[in-house]
């Protein structure tokens, strides 16, 4: 992992000199996306085995997260970053799929687009055949991998849920702590996968994702978190990331009555709420409506201050 910048100057240089790495990202989006409108629920995994110490690491450890339990801790991945606006700012997850299930996620991606009859056009070109109750845009593909791969995130989900509980955080820290972790996620094109998506148990489990796969991911534990957050796409910009709505600054994104604000996924550190250069055009971003997620229980943070369209100017 990357030593962080010694001053605020320095941070700042080096998140606009990364700026153009992820300019070319989602290039699949200039073409027409539809919408399935229903997530389905999904019942809580038993817990994860206690973490392993690591020799020479710092800050917490939220957990190992193994699906099946029975998967080898050896084939766990894990991840070290940093959440700067927490204390400590440094913390540590694993996260291990078994073969046999990464496999049959990743055969179930392929079969769900033979069934939309998903045919590649040509490097991030392809078109697809959806039901008639989608809609012209992505979220039926975004809502049957959140769908489909319910279970496994759940369970990387609880070790955020259960750290957010123990210390008490409150909503913008524990989205931060989350954000920060999917911006860890290495960025890479899924080549040759259906709509141009890695599932997102397999972007966690393989460490690699490009924009709209580490946005689908983010979305569904932010929501497991119980923070409302939303997947953002420009077709224009080519690009895709997260609407959270919480109170932060930064241009606003509204869908009915709700106000979210822009969270950059493809780049580590990057401020909540402000939004690249190179796609800061607020006008061509649309907010994707989803139905709400099964969540936990109890919601583990505070919702008081999430904003309404009514609240900012």
């Amino acid at each position: 992992m990357a030593t962080p910048p010694s001053s605020p100057e320095k941070r700042l240089l080096q998140l606009f000199l990364v700026l153009f790495t992820v300019a070319s990202c989602c290039g699949f989006l200039g073409l027409r996306w539809l919408v399935a409108r229903d997530v389905h629920s999904h019942s809580p995994l038993p817990d994860a085995a206690p973490p392993p110490e690591l020799p020479g690491a710092r800050g917490i450890h939220l957990g190992v997260a193994l699906v099946p339990a029975s998967t080898p801790l050896a084939q766990a991945r894990t991840y070290e970053w940093r959440a700067e606006s927490l204390l400590p700012p440094e913390y540590r997850v694993a996260y291990g799929l078994g073969e046999s299930l990464a496999s049959s996620l990743e055969r179930e991606h392929h079969a769900y687009g033979r069934r939309m009859r998903f045919r590649p056009l040509g490097p991030a070109r392809f078109t697809y055949q959806a039901p008639p109750e989608c809609e012209k845009d992505m979220r039926c593909i975004y809502a049957e991998l959140m769908r489909s791969n319910a279970e496994p995130v759940h369970v990387l989900g609880t070790r955020f849920v259960e750290h957010i509980r123990a210390q008490q955080l409150d909503s913008l820290e524990a989205a931060e702590l989350i954000i920060t972790f999917v911006q860890r996620i290495h960025y890479a094109e899924p080549n040759g996968q259906p709509f141009g998506l890695l599932p997102p148990a397999l972007v966690a489990a393989w460490n690699e994702g490009d924009c709209d796969s580490k946005a689908v991911l983010a979305v569904m534990l932010l929501r497991q978190a119980g923070i409302d957050a939303a997947i953002l796409y420009s077709d224009p910009l080519a690009h895709a990331a997260v609407g959270v709505a919480l109170p932060v600054r930064g241009p606003p994104f509204r869908l009915g009555n709700r106000v979210y604000r822009y969270a950059e996924l493809t780049t580590e550190g990057w401020p909540l709420g402000m939004i690249p250069p190179q796609h800061d055009k607020p006008h061509l971003w649309k907010v994707l409506p989803m139905t709400e997620p099964p969540g936990e229980a109890d919601s583990p943070v505070d919702e008081a201050d999430t904003p309404e369209s009514g609240d900012v100017k």
